[in-house]
């Protein structure tokens, strides 16, 4: 995703073969950031979300429930493709599962159709970042990924495909700072959107510093010392999943989506282990800003279950 851009070209401006800044090139790694991570693995768990349902197909009356538990793993592979002091490219795969489980799933067909239900992005994406002889940079992020309740007996269509898309261009200050400004593509408020986008990534001493990627994501670090960090990110989050029909009462809507969007603030600590190893642990509050069942692709299109959510914790 977009989040993703200043912080893949610190990682790659981070490996042994490419310097920081030298006499003829300049990419945006600052000192003392937290190294790049090749494989991660996150979990991450929301219990007790209380939820009111609205129905709007007249059907059934509006519902009021807890989800238990919702749950999602994600799972991140990056790969150097091409790793020179003029040019940097990324590859990254990633698989998300997401899954609700309510304490009365038979309240009405919007919680039956999503009680257990495996919700999945997969897919891959790729960074692009040039250095200039100056103190500029380019960074283009793009990525592509299916995201539904799909299985192996799936048939894949064009109805799965998600993607965003985020060119920007950066200047490099100094060690202690570096900046960028463009347009991204993304599903992150839960649906299609083009915003500008304004990356920041700054030390204000050797402890503090903050990276953001405005108006998604906000971080504020603190070194503990080497290999131990504070974070607190505060970050909007959403999807859009295509749904198969598996309730008589939505039978006859042939486009069903789940959209979601989240504000989350956490706090966590990331601590290196090994010399590829790092671990982490957190704890947040999630607010919810979408969470609809609709007959399109948009959320605020042919709505048939339109929720509210009150805040929750966050374990991670």
């Amino acid at each position: 995703m977009s989040i993703f851009v200043v912080w893949m070209a610190t990682l790659a401006a981070q490996h042994d073969s490419i310097a920081v800044c030298n006499q003829e090139y300049c990419v945006p790694a600052l000192k003392g950031v937290p190294v790049g991570k090749g494989v991660s693995i996150e979990y991450q768990r929301v219990p007790n979300i209380s939820i009111n349902t609205t129905d709007n197909t007249g059907t059934f009356e509006d519902s009021q429930g807890t989800i238990e538990s919702l749950t999602r793993l994600e799972a991140k592979l990056k790969i150097p493709v091409v790793n020179r002091k003029d040019l940097v490219i990324l590859a990254g795969l990633k698989y998300v599962k997401e899954e609700y489980h309510f304490d009365n799933p038979e309240a009405n067909p919007f919680f039956q159709n999503l009680e257990d239900r495996g919700l999945k992005s997969v897919g891959a994406n790729l960074t692009i970042i040039k250095p200039t002889k100056s103190k500029r940079y380019w960074i283009l992020n793009t990525s592509g990924y299916l995201n539904g309740d799909f299985n192996n007996n799936t048939r894949i269509s064009g109805k799965l495909l998600k993607f965003s898309f985020s060119p920007a261009i950066g200047w490099k200050v100094d060690d202690d700072l570096s900046y960028a400004v463009g347009l991204t593509f993304n599903y992150r408020f839960g649906v299609p959107l083009i915003l500008p986008l304004l990356a920041i990534n700054k030390n204000f001493n050797d402890r503090w510093g903050i990276e953001a990627i405005l108006p998604v994501y906000l971080r504020s670090r603190y070194k503990i010392n080497e290999g131990f960090f504070w974070l607190n990110t505060i970050e909007v989050d959403g999807a859009a999943y295509k749904l198969s029909i598996q309730n008589e009462y939505l039978s006859h809507y042939p486009d069903l989506y789940l959209h979601r969007s989240n504000i989350q603030l956490i706090s966590k600590v990331e601590k290196h282990i090994t010399s590829w190893i790092w671990a982490s642990a957190g704890v947040g509050v999630r607010q919810n800003l979408v969470l609809n069942l609709s007959n399109s692709n948009r959320a605020s299109k042919n709505v048939i279950y339109d929720s509210t959510l009150k805040p929750a914790f966050v374990f991670e």
